[in-house]
C-alpha cells in the first residue's frame, strides 16, 4: 500500500493534546480507520506543538501568518496537514487560510472539538481522526486540496463555515454551501471536482497568477501591517456619528446589512458611504442573516450601490473580514482590490453573474 504523510499542528483549544510523544516521533493511523476509504493508505503523521497554547479568542493576523509559514516550510514533506484549534475563532482561522493558502495544492483541516479529550462524551478523538483520514487518504482528491474545516462528521469548506452553536456537538455549519464531504456509515464526498460544492452553479475563481504557481505564497504575506479593516452592523436607531466613527479612516469596512443586503436610506446615511468611498474606504455588503445572500431587489439597495458599495452576495462575516484584510495587503491600486472583493478569489462566494433585476 501507498503510504502517505500528515502534519499536525496543534495550536491550542478545548481539544488537548492526547499524545504522549516527543515532537518528531512518528504514528500510524490503524488500518481498520482508513477500511473504507476509496484507496488503502498507509496514514503515518507526526505531532508538533506551540511552545504556549493559545487561547483562540486571542487569535491574531499574526497568527494566521504563523500557521501559513508553518505549513509552508514543511509542504516538501508532507501529503496532507491537520491544525488544531480553539473553536471560538477557527471559522475566521480557516477562512484566512484559504485566502492565504489558495494555490496550494493539499489538503490542509481544521478541526477542534466542543469538550476536550480528557473530559467524558468527548468529541475531540473523533474529530481528530476524521481530519486525519481526510488529509491521510484524499490528500490526491483535488476537491479537498484546500483548506477545510471538520466537526461532527463533516468537512465544509473553510471560508462558508460559521459557528452556529456553543454547546452541541454540531457546532458549525455552511449555510450556503453543501458539506464537502459526510462521514456516516459510509463516507459521502460530495465535492468530486477542484470546484467548491456551493448550494446553487459555483462561480469562476479569480487569480492574477497561474493555478500552479506558487509566488504568491512563497513572497511573504504579513498580515501584521494591514489597514485598518472594521465591520459596521446596522441596527434600528443607530446614529450618524457612530457610523461616521466607524467609517473615518478606515482601510475597509464589512457592513452587515438586513435581510438581502438592505439599509437605511437616510441622506446622512448615504453621504457618510460615499464620503469613505471618496477617500478610498472599500465597502462590503454582507446580509446579517445566516443564509442567504446579498441581491439588489429592493429600492433601499440601490443607494447603496450608488455610494460605491460592493456586494459579498453569500459570503459569511468571517470570510468578509477576511478577505478584506487580504486583499488590501495583497494588491496595491484601488482597480485589483475592487476587482478582487467583486470576484469569487477560492470559492468562497456565489458571484450572481445577471443583470440587477427589477427595483421593487
Amino acid at each position: 500500500m501507498n503510504e502517505t504523510r500528515v502534519f499536525v499542528y496543534y495550536t491550542g483549544g478545548t481539544i488537548g493534546m492526547l499524545f504522549d510523544k516527543e515532537d518528531g516521533d512518528w504514528f500510524v493511523l490503524p488500518s481498520k480507520a482508513t477500511a473504507d476509504c476509496p484507496e488503502q493508505f498507509i496514514v503515518k503523521y507526526q505531532v508538533e506543538e506551540v511552545k504556549k497554547p493559545i487561547d483562540s479568542s486571542k487569535i491574531t493576523p499574526e497568527h494566521w501568518e504563523h500557521f501559513t509559514n508553518k505549513i509552508l516550510k514543511k509542504q516538501t514533506r508532507y501529503d496532507g496537514f491537520v491544525l488544531l484549534h480553539g473553536t471560538d475563532t477557527l471559522a475566521y482561522t480557516s477562512s484566512a487560510l484559504s485566502f492565504l493558502l489558495k494555490d496550494f495544492k493539499k489538503p490542509v483541516v481544521i478541526t477542534g472539538a466542543q469538550r476536550s479529550v480528557f473530559e467524558p462524551r468527548s468529541d475531540a478523538v473523533e474529530n481528530i481522526l476524521g481530519s486525519l483520514l481526510i488529509a491521510g487518504c484524499y490528500c490526491e482528491t483535488p476537491a479537498l486540496q484546500l483548506v477545510s474545516v471538520l466537526f461532527d462528521n463533516m468537512v465544509f469548506q473553510g471560508n462558508r463555515v460559521t459557528k452556529i452553536d456553543c454547546s452541541a456537538f454540531h457546532a458549525f455549519s455552511s449555510p450556503n454551501s453543501l458539506p464537502l464531504v459526510e462521514l456516516g456509515v459510509t463516507i459521502k464526498v460530495n465535492a468530486m471536482s477542484s470546484s467548491p460544492v456551493p448550494s446553487s452553479s459555483p462561480s469562476p475563481c479569480f487569480s492574477p497568477y497561474p493555478p500552479t504557481s506558487l509566488c504568491p505564497l512563497l513572497c511573504s504575506l504579513s498580515l501584521c501591517d494591514v489597514s485598518d479593516v472594521r465591520v459596521l452592523r446596522l441596527f434600528p436607531g443607530i446614529k450618524e456619528e457612530y457610523v461616521r466613527s466607524v467609517l473615518s479612516g478606515a482601510g475597509g469596512v464589512i457592513l452587515e446589512t438586513y435581510g438581502s443586503g438592505n439599509a437605511p436610506d437616510d441622506k446622512w446615511f448615504l453621504e457618510a458611504l460615499k464620503q469613505a468611498n471618496r477617500h478610498g474606504v472599500f465597502l462590503l455588503n454582507v446580509t446579517q442573516v445566516l443564509q442567504g445572500s446579498v441581491m439588489p431587489i429592493y429600492q433601499t439597495s440601490k443607494g447603496l450601490r450608488e455610494a460605491g458599495v460592493l456586494s459579498g452576495y453569500d459570503i459569511t462575516s468571517e470570510a468578509a473580514l477576511t478577505k478584506m484584510i487580504w486583499t488590501l495587503k495583497k494588491y496595491t491600486t484601488q482597480e485589483q482590490r475592487k476587482k478582487a472583493l467583486e470576484t469569487s478569489v477560492c470559492g468562497e462566494m456565489t458571484v450572481t453573474i445577471s443583470p440587477d433585476p427589477p427595483l421593487i
